[in-house]
């Protein structure tokens, strides 16, 4: 059995003052994808029948009304733990105005906070023979994908310690995973700015919450 890592982030590499204040990178882990994707598809064929036509699960776009069906799907599959089909989600936020100069190169931002979050995730898995498969959404810096993408692999690769492991950059309407670890991060990226309302909804399966220059650290 392998071990799934869906990740998503909210905010953007701009450290300009017309950027973002905050890039929250969010990691949905699981261990049998096949539930929530159950889950998902009938909510969508649902959906449809109805004459709304999705074909994908996307917070920032999608109506309330959805939101809120989404919502009530991810708190079925997320209580069956990781075994049994459900899911765990952890979140590293970081203030981009207390990131040091060394950090402020887009490349190096991703890349530095992929690791912190993988290597963070992984300390709850030792199983070294259990394969890691890292499934991200189309990589932000369009122009320069290529570079951030082997960037990205060079951090995850020093964080799984010589296990075998996959990355793959897929588009979130490929995986629901990808839209959960959407709806989870968009979350928290709401309470920070001041709504905590979808926040207490996806709160009960966040595993781990960090500041990454929280403190000075």
């Amino acid at each position: 059995m392998a071990l799934y890592l869906f990740f998503d982030e909210s905010g953007n590499l701009d450290f300009s003052e017309n950027g973002s204040r905050w890039f929250c990178f969010g990691a949905l882990t699981l261990r049998d994808p096949g539930p929530l994707t159950a889950e998902f598809a009938r909510l969508r064929y649902e959906m449809l029948g109805q004459g709304l036509e999705l074909d994908c699960f996307h917070a920032a776009e999608d109506r309330q009304a959805v939101r809120n069906q989404v919502f009530a799907a991810l708190e079925r599959v997320a209580g069956c733990g990781l075994d049994g089909g459900g899911f765990d989600f952890d979140v590293l936020v970081a203030d981009k105005r207390l990131a040091p100069a060394e950090l402020r190169d887009p490349f190096e931002f991703y890349a530095r906070l992929g690791y912190v979050l993988v290597d963070s995730v992984l300390e709850r898995f030792q199983h070294l023979d259990e394969p890691v498969v890292v499934v991200t959404d189309s990589l932000p810096l369009h122009r320069e994908r290529k570079a951030l993408a082997k960037a990205f692999r060079t951090a995850i690769r020093e964080s799984v310690r010589g296990r075998p492991f996959c990355i793959v950059h897929h588009v979130s309407a490929a995986h629901a995973g990808l839209q959960a670890a959407d709806y989870c991060t968009w979350a928290v990226q709401r309470n920070l700015r001041g709504d905590d309302r979808p926040y207490q909804r996806v709160r009960p399966w966040i595993r781990a919450e960090w500041e990454a220059f929280g403190r000075g650290t």
